[in-house]
């Protein structure tokens, strides 16, 4: 239901800003990812990590316009396990407000993620940059403070060690120190074919006691890489190399691949 709402919000206040506001351009697709945790690059044993593979159905889009900038994704997760309780769901929007033509932006992120006996809400609030760009790519960097609301229980351990897997998540609701990062991405040929590789990147840190305890450290990093081919229009396929480090409840280093097919609007 808060997803649904929060959807909705992103709807009305796109919709609410004023026709003197003029739209530059947009993007959106749907995908399919299937996320294989036993493709790890690190020594992780593999047998341990098979469970955590799952198959991801998406969609997202963005648009820009001359007062800012907004982007969004929605994940519906492990689909295809017949368990209903196992299904889970993400939804992720994000917002630059140009601070007039300084470069600067008011920068703002939502995230939310759930399944049965869980959730976790993030949001984050402060500044950007967005003037970094060129004709083939772009780097927009931001920092803000972080608020965080979590429910139920989670497994806490390491990627072999799931450990205790009846952690109470309830107290580790309220402000949760700060988060920076970036997102970047850059387009080319190659032997005439189209490429384009992007790169997101989250760093938490100074996190309040026991979300830090629940997920291993004061300092988090939670990110990804791709590399995607684009082989006839509004087609593409590609490879992510996404990593983790005391964050997805897990302690220490982490690193899965995520294979997708898309289509773009």
């Amino acid at each position: 239901m808060r997803k649904s709402l929060l959807a909705l919000g992103v709807v009305a206040a796109v919709s609410a800003v004023p026709a003197s506001a003029e739209y530059l351009y947009g993007f959106g697709g749907v995908y399919l990812d299937y996320q294989k945790w036993d493709h790890e690059f690190t020594s992780n044993n593999g047998d341990s990590t098979s469970a955590r593979n799952k198959a991801v159905l998406g969609i997202e889009g963005g648009a820009g316009f001359t007062w800012g900038e907004i982007y969004g994704f929605y994940d519906y997760e492990n689909f295809n396990k017949g368990d209903s309780e196992k299904h889970g769901a993400s939804l992720k929007g994000t917002a630059h407000i140009y601070l007039g033509d300084t470069g600067a932006s008011l920068y703002g992120q939502v995230y939310d993620t759930g399944s049965a006996g869980f959730g976790e809400h993030n949001r984050v609030v402060g500044f950007g940059y967005t003037d970094l760009v060129s004709d083939n790519g772009w780097f927009k960097p931001w920092i803000g403070v972080h608020h965080v609301s979590t429910t139920g229980t989670v497994c806490t351990g390491t990627i072999d060690n799931q450990g205790d897997c009846s952690v109470d998540m309830t107290n580790t609701s309220g402000w949760n120190g700060y988060m920076g990062g970036w997102t970047a991405g850059y387009n080319f040929n190659i032997a005439g074919q189209q490429f384009s590789t992007v790169n997101w990147n989250e760093i938490e840190f100074d996190r309040n006691d026991r979300y830090a305890q629940s997920q291993g450290g004061k300092t988090g990093v939670n990110g990804g890489l791709s590399l995607f081919w684009h082989p006839v229009k509004n087609v593409k396929t590609g490879i992510t190399y996404r990593y983790t480090y005391n964050k997805l409840g897990i302690k220490g280093w982490n690193d899965f691949a995520i294979y997708r097919v898309q289509y773009d609007f």
